[in-house]
């Protein structure tokens, strides 16, 4: 019977052994795939000549490696827990010395589990060690591709001012010049002797609707895009319009590219020029959409529908300098691919880009000369000039000495990167400001309570308008936030760095490095201080639009409010610490040597400051005082007007800001006038003449204090007959009031309505005390002073 137990486990594990013999097989052989790959793309990276479309290829190849081995480890740890759980339920092996033997059958079934578990557990090793290959590598691929793009874009060639480079494109001219003749009469022959008569007739009928159906969508697309000069739309309008502008403009020449690009892969014609037609078909693209960008954003034609503040002079001056540089940047991409297509040399190239750049460069250079006239007449005009302005003109100023350097020392393809980033960035940056006043606008109008969708809305949620507010409002803070994440991703895609790499940053920033020590360069330093101010500006950012857009529009209190946006800047400290501690390399585990160091620092002398933070952060936890209550902290009172991590700030009523220590507030004696209501007593002391009816007065006090309007009725007001004297009566008025901060002006009304009615009654004046008087007193005290005056006189004369 006592071997019942140990029989049934025996079966139990006789019965799952295979499953879970089968997990390490199909593991292993998911391991030993990854480490092919991995082995591969190793031997690739020994070759020092790969391109960066062939590392980037690469890098999709081992990336996924990372994650799957994870997974692979993350599966088999709980069958590997649930291996070494059976194997104590079998307990040690017995020692042979003595004692009684086991059955065989157990003894059999330790050793298949600790061969299962043995099997299991280097397995997972196995996919772990991968892992860490996998990111090894990944990291690797990284370094080439960014020392690559460095190389490429810092690699010095001749300038634009060298004879030597011009006499060279003019021995090459002539050449490619005849290669180009002889290329487009070769892919005409080619197109129109490889098509039936047929299919030439239908081809080009087809192309002559296209252009024939040109006209008329465009006609459509200016009709759409057209906007009435005199109204005057709302912020949301505006920005919609913009959207509908840019889709209008760009709509029909890239359709047509397309439409075209169609006919031409449906007849199988040639694709000799397949990377010429892209390439046509990317620079009419960018051209429609910047130009459709410009005009719907700075609107030169129509300023009541321009969505930025901007002069009528600056919108057009900014739209002029967009089609310019989009129409030079894309003729020039075009130019390129002709370029590769026939092979020129390398003074070809470098002229082609360097035209270019010098092209950009002068219409930037005129761009901010007409700003410059304008800010110089304005000055005359004494018209004060806008920050941002500034702050552009500054921008456009020193990118375009960037260029001009560039192009004239020979770092032609730094000044075309340059300028790529220019345009790339002042496209996602327009996109953005549209996009980012669309949902604020969009989703205030939704929830706008005069507005029938947020009638309708609020009734098919079953939501009150506030809560409607609420939801609205998260929502636009989602939006935005995904809308600027995509904005960064775009802007630093040229820079080779990815979503992949923010996303594994992000990772490892909670995560902690898996690296056996913290290596840290100048270059991860200034990295990691970048990083934690971001981090610092972000959470700054989710503070004031909780202070200033949600919480206001939640039932909370202020200083419930208070409290949860001061908690929320804490925590963002802490993980803008994380974030730029984890790039450094540096986790939470290893920084007792820190802890340390601050524990000496705050024996020795921060104890204060230590004491203060606690304290605030108690005051935050308990409420005691809260942000808006009116307290007095010994000679002091006024109103609380923040919480923060050393100290709390008082207003007082004479307007001066009182600093008080956090501790001072938790050791200290607090009264807080609104800790549990607003509710306020008022006690005003009166003296009668003896000879007032105390009824009467009575009676006057209490209609009085009813009266007010202030005055609450529950509890009623009362009179207290306090003090009775030998030619006065004292009495005591007790009433309260709906909020305290009244109490200074309704006692001030209540005393000039009683005074009133005691004057009328003529208890205003209560008699004065009496007075004794006797002759001998006065002879007394005449006689006193004569005495003293001779005794001061004798002092004197003895001196």
């Amino acid at each position: 019977m006592h071997r019942f137990p140990s029989l049934l486990s025996l079966a139990l594990c006789l019965l799952v052994a295979p499953a879970f013999a089968q997990a390490p097989n199909k593991a292993a052989g998911d391991i030993d795939m990854a480490k092919q790959t991995i082995d591969a793309v190793d031997g690739r990276l020994a070759r020092g000549d790969l391109g960066d479309a062939v590392l980037q290829q690469l890098r999709g190849q081992v990336d996924p490696i990372a994650g799957q081995m994870n997974a692979v480890a993350a599966d088999l740890a709980p069958r590997l827990a649930a291996v070494k759980d059976r194997l104590a339920q079998l307990g040690p092996k017995p020692d042979d010395k003595g004692g009684a033997g086991e059955a065989q059958s157990v003894t059999d079934e330790r050793a298949a589990q600790q061969k299962l578990f043995d099997d299991l557990d280097a397995t997972q090793k196995r996919a772990k060690v991968l892992a860490v290959q996998a990111a090894q590598v990944s990291d690797t691929i990284v370094g080439r591709r960014r020392a690559l793009f460095a190389h490429d874009l810092f690699t010095r060639s001749s300038s634009l001012l060298s004879p030597g480079l011009w006499r060279a494109v003019a021995a090459e001219a002539p050449d490619d010049l005849g290669r180009v003749a002889t290329l487009a009469s070769n892919w005409t022959q080619a197109a129109y002797g490889g098509l039936p008569p047929a299919h030439r007739a239908a081809l080009g009928l087809l192309l002559l609707l296209v252009a024939l159906l040109y006209y008329p969508a465009w006609r459509i697309a200016v009709g759409l895009r057209g906007r009435d000069p005199t109204a005057k739309p709302s912020r949301l309008l505006k920005a919609v319009w913009a959207l509908r502008v840019a889709a209008a403009t760009a709509a029909v020449p890239v359709g047509a590219m397309l439409a075209v690009g169609v006919l031409v892969s449906l007849f199988d014609l040639p694709t000799l020029l397949e990377s010429l037609g892209t390439a046509l078909t990317v620079a009419v693209a960018a051209v429609s959409v910047g130009i459709g960008l410009a005009r719907g954003l700075f609107a030169p034609k129509s300023p009541n529908w321009r969505l930025p503040p901007i002069d009528d002079a600056t919108a057009r001056n900014l739209y002029h300098l967009t089609i310019q540089s989009t129409v030079i940047v894309a003729s020039v991409h075009m130019v390129e691919a002709v370029n590769d297509f026939i092979g020129v040399g390398v003074p070809v190239a470098i002229a082609t880009r360097g035209l270019g750049a010098a092209a950009v460069t002068v219409a930037l250079a005129l761009a901010l000369r007409r700003s410059w006239l304008r800010r110089a007449e304005a000055e005359r005009r004494g018209a004060a000039g806008q920050r941002w302005a500034t702050l552009l003109r500054t921008a456009g100023r020193a990118l375009g000495l960037a260029l001009l350097v560039s192009v004239l020392v020979g770092f032609i393809a730094f000044a075309a990167f340059l300028i790529e980033q220019f345009l790339a960035v002042a496209g996602t940056l327009a996109l953005l400001y549209v996009l980012v006043n669309l949902a604020e606008e969009g989703f205030g109008a939704l929830t706008r309570p005069e507005t029938p969708a947020a009638h309708g809305l609020s009734s098919a949620l079953g939501l009150p308008q506030g809560r409607l507010d609420q939801v609205a409002i998260l929502l636009s803070g989602f939006v935005k936030v995904t809308l600027y994440v995509a904005a960064v991703i775009l802007v630093l895609a040229p820079w080779r760095i990815e979503s992949g790499d923010m996303v594994a940053t992000v990772e490892a920033a909670f995560f902690g490095f898996s690296i056996g020590g913290a290596t840290i360069s100048i270059s991860s330093l200034i990295v990691a201080v970048l990083l934690f101010t971001v981090a610092m500006a972000v959470r700054r950012a989710v503070q004031r639009w909780l202070e200033t857009q949600y919480l206001p529009h939640t039932r909370l209190d202020t200083g419930l409010q208070n409290s949860l946006v001061t908690s929320f800047g804490y925590m963002g400290f802490v993980v803008a610490l994380g974030l730029a501690l984890a790039y450094l390399g540096l986790s939470f585990e290893r920084l007792s040597l820190i802890a340390g160091g601050l524990s000496v620092g705050i024996g020795l002398g921060l104890q204060t400051v230590t004491n203060n933070f606690v304290s605030g952060l108690i005051l935050l936890w308990e409420r005691a005082v809260r942000v808006g209550d009116w307290v007095e902290v010994g000679a002091e009172s006024g109103f609380v007007r923040r919480i923060n991590v050393r100290s709390t700030e008082i207003e007082t009523f004479d307007r001066a800001l009182v600093i008080m220590p956090n501790a001072s507030l938790m050791s200290g004696v607090v009264k807080n006038w609104v800790r549990n209501d607003r509710v306020g007593r008022i006690k005003l002391g009166f003296t009668v003449p003896l000879s007032a009816d105390p009824e009467e007065v009575r009676g006057a006090l209490i209609s009085t204090a009813k009266a007010h309007e202030r005055v609450l009725t529950i509890p009623t007001p009362s009179v207290l007959f306090t003090a009775l004297g030998e030619a006065n009566m004292s009495f005591d008025l007790i009433c309260f009031i709906e909020d305290v901060e009244g109490r200074g002006r309704v006692t001030s009304d209540l005393l000039y309505d009683i005074h009133a009615k005691l004057k009328a009654a003529g208890y205003a004046n209560p008699p004065a005390a009496p007075t004794v008087s006797s002759p001998a007193l006065d002879r007394l005290d005449a006689w006193l002073d004569q005495k003293l005056a001779g005794d001061r006189d004798g002092r004197a004369a003895a001196e």
